[in-house]
């Protein structure tokens, strides 16, 4: 009888492992099939940021569809650019053709008018990190226990509306803010200058720092559920990710951000992320849902 509260652990940590890895891989094939038939999209930022919103969404109580309280967490993609993996892993969106289109609440980059579980309305690199500050200072005057998490890129770190928002942020002590930075070592005009100067100031001021493999889900989420219970802040999980991860013509070539490759590699990836999701979701039955509600979607508390 001793084991049995350590087996169930297992259990439970085993199917959190499975439930992640899943997600993560469902993202991935949203992103390239929503691109795909946009022939629009800038997959590589999607692709690396896949993993890192699959375990986001595994530890935040969003509200998810617009009727936050400040006990909600909120989830802001300043990248606003990797929007389809977004909505993958918010909605359980499965990437149709509806991604940029007019009227769609999949647009291009994410739109509280068209889509409220986007949390914020992004796009302009560098306005999601002072604006998450400001969310986070709201919710701790409104005395909630919300939470915010705001996902950047390495290179959008070298705004300075986004520098002075988190130097703010740790002058105000905000402890309910976690900034993660997607560094993926690229941006619009090529690769992220050399030196990692944002990381090593980052990591001298932010009152609780981690540095992880972007793509080590065990890694990444322990050390989210790490910062996010540590109660100092703004905290820092600076994520050395692969820009295109999953498709080698992206992960090899420095091309731009916009840039695609031909739709059959594109049908190839598609396939073969299919495949591994199929095989990921029959390797271990999932959680069940055992309120009875049905499915539950990903990244919304019911």
């Amino acid at each position: 009888m001793t084991d049995a509260p350590h087996d169930v652990r297992n259990l439970h940590d085993a199917e959190r492992r499975h439930r992640i890895r899943v997600r993560a891989l469902s993202l991935r094939l949203t992103s390239v099939r929503a691109v795909r038939r946009a022939r629009w999209g800038f997959l590589g930022s999607c692709l690396s940021v896949s993993d890192l919103l699959a375990v986001l969404v595994e530890h935040l109580r969003l509200a998810g569809d617009g009727a936050e309280t400040p006990d909600h967490d909120r989830l802001v993609l300043s990248k606003g650019h990797a929007a389809p993996a977004l909505y993958a892993a918010l909605t359980g969106w499965e990437g149709d053709g509806t991604y940029a289109q007019l009227g769609s609440p999949y647009q291009g980059h994410p739109s509280l008018r068209f889509l409220p579980e986007a949390g914020m309305t992004t796009g302009s690199l560098g306005l999601g990190v002072a604006a998450a500050a400001g969310l986070a200072h709201g919710l701790a005057l409104r005395g909630g226990g919300g939470r915010v998490v705001v996902v950047t890129g390495d290179g959008e770190l070298q705004s300075g509306i986004a520098l002075e928002g988190y130097q703010w942020a740790v002058r105000a002590g905000l402890g309910n803010l976690l900034v993660v930075v997607d560094a993926n070592g690229y941006q619009s005009g090529g690769a992220t200058p050399a030196g990692m100067i944002t990381r090593r100031m980052l990591e001298s001021t932010a009152p609780s720092f981690s540095a992880v493999d972007g793509h080590d889900l065990t890694r990444l989420d322990a050390e989210t559920g790490r910062l996010l219970g540590s109660g100092t802040g703004p905290a820092v999980l600076w994520a050395s990710t692969v820009r295109g991860k999953g498709v080698p013509t992206l992960e090899e070539k420095p091309v731009p951000m916009s840039w695609l490759p031909d739709d059959d590699t594109l049908a190839r990836t598609e396939h073969a992320l299919a495949s591994a999701l199929r095989a990921a979701e029959e390797a271990q039955e999932p959680p069940r849902d055992r309120s009875g509600s049905g499915r539950t979607i990903p990244g919304r508390t019911l």
